[in-house]
């Protein structure tokens, strides 16, 4: 099977660059290519040049990429462990934030009944506010969000 070459003014054209970029790119080793005497010829392909894979990273020993490995798969461990703290610690929140709302519903109500001026404390009958109620309280909160 003959392989088909062509001219680096070919190349240009079909991948819509100059001339130079192809012959820079053929230098560089991203384009399959072969010199003859001064002209550059690109496979018709134009695909890089196939390199052999590394089974590991250059510069990094076997050894070395196993305890890289091992490190990752603590890292991993420690991040599902970190993320099963923020849902609990995000339930604590909401729970919190659910006796909050209860607080500042019955000291609201408490308000209410000493900004009533006095002759009305004194003349009514009512009692003081007592404990708010939760579930009237989920639908005054419900009411105003709408």
């Amino acid at each position: 099977m003959e392989e088909e070459w062509i001219t680096t003014t070919e190349a240009a054209e079909f991948l819509k660059v100059s001339r130079r970029h192809v012959t820079d790119l053929a230098r560089q080793g991203r384009l399959k290519a072969k010199r003859e005497g001064k002209n550059w010829l690109i496979h018709r392909s134009l695909s890089p040049e196939e390199e052999e894979p590394e089974e590991y990273p250059k510069g990094i020993s076997e050894e070395a990429y196993k305890k890289l490995e091992e490190q990752a798969e603590l890292l991993k461990e420690q991040i599902k462990q970190k993320d099963k703290q923020i849902e609990n610690l995000q339930k604590h929140l909401d729970e919190a934030s659910h006796r909050h709302d209860t607080v500042v519903m019955q000291m609201t109500k408490l308000l209410e009944y000493h900004q009533q001026p006095f002759w009305r404390k004194l003349f009514s009958r009512k009692a003081l506010p007592g404990n708010v109620d939760e579930k009237n309280m989920d639908m005054n909160l419900e009411n105003n969000k709408s």
